[in-house]
């Protein structure tokens, strides 16, 4: 559910850099690309390279089926002669495990949140290959066993200058209504909301799990009339824009956007950033499982994840990106950050999801 709407949202975001003319088609389709769909998906034709087999990458639908990546796709085929066909089905794990059960697995890569691994188990993906895939092409929090790192985003405290009377500098700050009156925003569904009440409540970042849900529905409740519910990238910006909160819980990459559409106004603080990657896995039983391992290790070129960063916010999921960053882009790239972030537990939402989000449901919607 996390990694679907924000892919989506990354999506919208490249359609309004384009229609808006901050990027050009051919960087818009690279962008495209990145996120989900072959170059015929958004239009554009062009050479075949000669097929020397055949892959089909699963992605979750919608717009994601119209832009994946010429920065990835595109190039694979040119290098390797392979064609990658685009399923948007939904790689959700239920219908991963549907698949490998039925013995009926269509897809050779699937997307998703880097807790897929850990979370369906060596019963139904395939080990990443790292004799193939570089594994000193990933941190340590987004390389696993059975998934391997795209690219990385953050949730971040984001805040309007012209309405408070200082900038807030901690989720501490955030559940502050006194001091920084006015409504704030948090995401719907849960992910990457729950980190933020464990540091409110004066926990390290040592000790952000696991998370005390209890606490954490207290704490819901505690903000009372002043919390707002956001349920896409879309819509957590237009509350700023709108001028409705004051301050939120959004994903980074609204928060560039938000930062140049209103000049300024609008800002963010990466302290206590939640760092959240996603990752690619590989269904077990597929029949292309050498060009699956080579798919990923293509994808980890530096250069490539620069350029969705330059663009929309996602950061690389390779840290030998890093050095080659502009100070700009530096200053807008999650992982250039860490060291005043927290990385999301992929192994407690593995075995948490499940059974928390709807107290988490509960919580916000009472």
């Amino acid at each position: 559910m996390d990694q679907d709407l924000h892919r989506e949202d990354s999506l919208a975001l490249a359609r309004d850099l384009y229609a808006r003319g901050r990027v050009n088609r051919r960087d818009f389709l690279t962008l495209c690309a990145m996120l989900g769909a072959t170059a015929a998906g958004v239009g554009l034709g062009g050479r075949k390279a000669q097929a020397a087999g055949e892959i089909t990458i699963s992605n979750f639908g919608g717009d994601a089926v119209k832009a994946y990546t010429d920065a990835w796709t595109a190039p694979f085929t040119a290098a390797t002669g392979t064609k990658v066909n685009i399923d948007g089905a939904g790689p959700l794990p239920g219908n991963i495990k549907k698949m490998v059960d039925e013995k009926n697995v269509i897809w050779d890569v699937s997307d998703g949140d880097g807790f897929y691994g850990l979370q369906l188990g060596p019963d139904y993906l395939e080990p990443i290959d790292y004799a193939v895939v570089d594994p000193k092409g990933y941190f340590d929090w987004n390389k696993f066993d059975l998934s391997a790192g795209n690219y990385v985003y953050s949730y971040v405290l984001a805040y309007d200058k012209t309405k408070l009377p200082e900038a807030p500098t901690s989720w501490a700050d955030f559940f502050d209504l006194k001091k920084f009156p006015g409504k704030r925003t948090l995401w719907k569904w849960f992910m990457g909301m729950p980190e933020i009440f464990m540091l409110a409540a004066g926990k390290k970042p040592e000790e952000v799990y696991p998370i005390d849900m209890k606490l954490v529905v207290e704490m819901v409740k505690s903000l009372g009339d002043s919390l707002v519910l956001w349920d896409s990238g879309a819509s957590s910006q237009q509350l700023f824009l709108d001028g409705e909160v004051v301050m939120g819980n959004i994903w980074n990459t609204r928060c560039s956007v938000l930062e140049r559409d209103t000049k300024g106004r609008v800002a963010w603080t990466w302290n206590q950033q939640i760092v959240s990657p996603g990752a690619w896995c590989i269904p077990k039983g597929g029949k292309n499982l050498k060009l699956a391992q080579d798919f990923i290790a293509s994808t980890q070129d530096p250069q490539k994840q620069i350029k969705l960063l330059e663009a929309m916010g996602n950061g690389p999921a390779n840290p030998a990106a890093i050095p080659l960053l502009s100070p700009e882009q530096a200053r807008l790239n999650p992982t250039s950050h860490l060291d005043v972030g927290v990385i999301r537990n992929e192994k407690w939402y593995a075995e948490h999801y499940d059974t928390e989000l709807n107290a988490w449901l509960d919580a916000v919607a009472g």
